[in-house]
């Protein structure tokens, strides 16, 4: 039966007028149950039940109008025997209905496909904020300044950051403030949630849905200033309780806010609790408001937030926030001596302050080298605020790069929904994304890797994720990606940045055991640098000394090293480079005497470096128990596991299989 005479028998028999009947009854009924659903308070999910429902029904309602009504209008023939005779009860199928169930099987299938589909975007794959138990996420509004003076708007975050620190030392909740809703509200893309650009409230309610939320106001009454504060349910449509004012001196704001915080807490938790903050007593006004101004400055101007933060501590040397901030300002710029003597001084002001300890504790394990508590410690503030973006980012740091425990870093990231994030407005977003692909990669999910970072591939910055893109491409054997992404590179970056990228891929390639490729690309390097030109760059004087040394070109290295250490001597790396490239070179004495001195080179503060230099000179003598001894050393003294040490460094591709690298490996276990 031809396609055209089956359509005619389906019109004649009625069937497209019941499959018609069918879909616009149930696009009628889908209709209404999406108008209804939120005056008769069905949940959302109703829908999408109600449509995998009508999806699987139509194939059965097809089968049914063959059963019921087609079935007997179909003139059917006996089927005959081999003899050629009737069998009893028995009818050869028609040409109808042949093609009638091919279409129904067709269908099905596409049915139970969208049915699929439907279930794994819902229920399957859908991304989810964490959801917390009942109580255990309060927001905290910024308080409105209805003073009429602008100087008065200090007093409202002194409020907020109060309030917060109360709730969080006595472990009540774990609380959204102001900043968290802010940054989520400006790195959310607009094109997601649209309404988010008029409407910080549905960030609260709809997106970080806490259990309860604190928001309050103060002005001016009679030359007294005046605080009022409430709490509210999550849909902010019921008022819990409203508490009663509270009044200070204009000029001593921090009374107010002290009572009012301990109104809130009496409320919040049980009248035995003991009531902390991350600070003993209320700071000075002023000290508060340098150190705010201070955060302002903080990754813009270096200067600027130095001062302020001097400035608050100034006039208030008892505030501890300021304190801890000039702490890490020295860390990350690897002024440890400094940092540290801040530490012990800090120390001795330190009473039994439990977040305070606690905070005092992740920095001291920093300065010692002990990743293990450093992951401890930082585990409990995160454990408070697991949503806030550079808490979440700095976990995720720690538990790969300090204790290497990647199977943990999808629960981390997964804490903060990144589907609406706008990665140029976060500034942590870009290192939640680089541990997450480096996790991935050290799990063998490149292509994890490589669907998160591939958008970020033609873009100018971002080089880190350049170079772990390159990574899970080598990791994935896709050589052909690998070489066009380095050509994009080349065009959209700086030459020094293509380069250290290159330098990158090319040990990745000789990680894998691939020394024709990274060949290729580390001649590329030295070709772009001119060896014969004097005055180079110390960066410059870097790329090229290791790329001539991986290339095996140990003369030229030689040159190269003996030259970037006479500008910089104190280069524990490339010292360690010129002893292995002395030894290649058959000059053992001088190999010997640049180990000697690498070896005085010790200090406070280098977190194994000097062992880490001395494991790979020693793996370039194959003195294999040497090598991993100070191997072992070095992460006992706090290396990292960086993207290009240890497991990802050239230097030890030959002991990856070995016990001893293992245990290494799992040394903070």
């Amino acid at each position: 039966m031809r396609l055209k005479k089956f359509i005619a028998e389906c019109r004649d028999k009625e069937v497209l007028k019941n499959l018609s009947i069918y879909i616009v009854s149930s696009w009628v009924l889908l209709q209404v149950v999406a108008l209804f659903t939120e005056p008769l308070g069905l949940p959302e999910i109703s829908l999408t039940y109600l449509l995998i429902i009508l999806l699987a029904g139509f194939p059965l309602y097809i089968y049914l109008l063959w059963r019921y009504i087609l079935a007997d209008k179909i003139e059917k023939k006996p089927l005959l025997d081999q003899a050629g005779k009737p069998v009893p009860g028995k009818f050869s199928r028609s040409p109808f209905q042949k093609i009638y169930f091919s279409f129904l099987t067709l269908i099905t299938i596409v049915a139970v496909g969208i049915v699929l589909v439907v279930i794994d975007k819902k229920f399957v794959h859908k991304t989810f904020l964490p959801d917390l138990k009942a109580g255990n996420k309060i927001a905290v509004l910024k308080f409105d300044n209805n003073t009429g003076d602008i100087k008065y708007d200090i007093a409202g975050k002194m409020a907020v950051d109060w309030i917060i620190h109360g709730i969080t030392e006595n472990k009540v909740a774990q609380v959204i403030s102001p900043e968290i809703i802010e940054d989520y509200s400006t790195v959310l893309k607009a094109s997601l949630v649209p309404s988010l650009n008029t409407e910080k409230s549905v960030v609260v309610t709809d997106y970080l849905k806490p259990s309860k939320i604190i928001s309050g106001e103060y002005y001016l009454n009679k030359n007294r200033l005046l605080f009022q504060c409430s709490i509210k349910d999550e849909i902010m449509n019921k008022t819990l309780i409203s508490f009663k004012p509270v009044e200070c001196d204009p000029d001593a704001p921090l009374d107010c806010i002290e009572s009012l915080k301990q109104r809130i807490l009496g409320y919040l938790i049980t009248e035995d609790n003991r009531l902390l903050n991350l600070e003993e007593s209320p700071p000075n006004y002023n000290a508060y408001q340098y150190l705010i101004e201070a955060k302002a400055f903080q990754d813009i101007n270096d200067a600027e937030h130095l001062r302020l933060l001097d400035k608050a501590i100034a006039a208030d040397s008892t505030f501890f926030e300021p304190h801890t901030y000039k702490i890490l300002y020295y860390y990350n710029s690897d002024q440890y001596k400094i940092a540290d003597s801040l530490l012990q001084r800090l120390d001795t002001k330190v009473g039994n302050n439990k977040r305070q300890r606690n905070l005092l504790d992740v920095y001291e394990a920093l300065f010692n080298g002990n990743n293990r508590n450093v992951y401890r410690y930082l585990l409990q503030e995160y454990n408070l605020t697991p949503f806030d973006l550079e808490t979440n980012a700095s976990m995720m740091t720690i538990a790969l790069q300090f204790v290497n425990k990647p199977k943990e870093i999808d629960s981390i990231f997964n804490e903060v929904n990144m589907e609406a994030m706008n990665l140029e407005n976060c500034a942590f977003c870009e290192n939640r994304f680089y541990i997450k692909a480096l996790a991935d990669i050290e799990l063998e999910k490149y292509d994890q890797a490589i669907d998160l970072l591939t958008p970020f591939a033609k873009q100018s910055d971002h080089i880190s994720l350049k170079k772990v893109l390159l990574k899970a491409h080598i990791k994935s054997g896709n050589n052909e990606m690998v070489d066009t992404l380095l050509a994009n590179f080349a065009l959209t970056t700086q030459a020094d940045e293509w380069m250290e990228v290159s330098l990158f891929a090319a040990k990745e390639f000789l990680v894998k055991g691939d020394k024709t490729s990274a060949n290729l690309i580390l001649e590329k390097i030295i070709n772009t640098i001119s060896v014969s030109n004097a005055g180079h760059e110390l960066k410059e004087l870097q790329l090229l000394a290791e790329s001539l040394f991986f290339n095996e070109n140990y003369q030229l290295a030689e040159n190269v090293l003996e030259e970037l250490l006479q500008l910089d001597p104190g280069l524990i790396t490339y010292s360690g480079l010129l002893a292995v490239v002395y030894r290649k070179n058959g000059k053992l004495s001088e190999a010997q005497k640049q180990i000697d001195a690498l070896d005085q080179m010790r200090a406070d503060y280098q977190f194994g470096s000097v062992d880490y230099a001395l494991a790979r000179y020693y793996t370039a003598l194959s003195d294999e128990e040497q090598a991993l001894g100070y191997l072992l050393k070095a992460v006992a003294a706090g290396k990292w596991y960086s993207p290009d040490s240890f497991q990802n460094d050239p230097f030890f591709t030959d002991y990856l299989d070995t016990d001893t690298l293992q245990r290494i490996m799992n040394f903070w276990d």
